[in-house]
């Protein structure tokens, strides 16, 4: 089910990254205006994209590793979310502490990563 869920997203990272980004950013910042991206995120999203493509999809065993690798970005996510995010906006934006977060984006990220933990630990059960 995962797949059939993340290939349409990752699809559209591939192809249109800036749309993905711009919807994201809507919805998660204050202030979208006023955050400015650096000039390799959206090269960088479409090759996140496509490499999470290959994995899904290239064998049940690269996707059992892809599944397993969103349980450490789950752990980091669940553990540390205003970390997370924090330092992803500084490697993302030109700026990143004129970025306001809306209020809901730290337990956001916190309820990702219980997500991502969890289908790490199914897939680790299958064993």
């Amino acid at each position: 089910m995962l797949r059939k869920v993340l290939t349409p997203i990752t699809i559209v990272e591939v192809l249109r990254p800036e749309t993905l980004i711009d919807a994201a950013e809507e919805i998660a910042l204050d202030n979208p205006d006023e955050c400015e991206l650096k000039s390799w995120v959206v090269p960088g999203a479409r090759l996140e994209g496509l490499v999470f493509l290959v994995l899904m999809w290239r064998s049940n065993t690269s996707y059992s590793q892809f599944k397993k690798f969103l349980g450490v970005i789950g752990i980091l996510a669940l553990l540390y979310p205003r970390v997370y995010v924090d330092y992803a906006a500084e490697i993302a934006y030109t700026d990143a502490s004129t970025c306001e977060w809306n209020s809901w984006v730290y337990p956001g990220t916190r309820l990702i990563g219980v997500l991502y933990v969890s289908i790490a630990l199914t897939e680790l059960r299958k064993r």
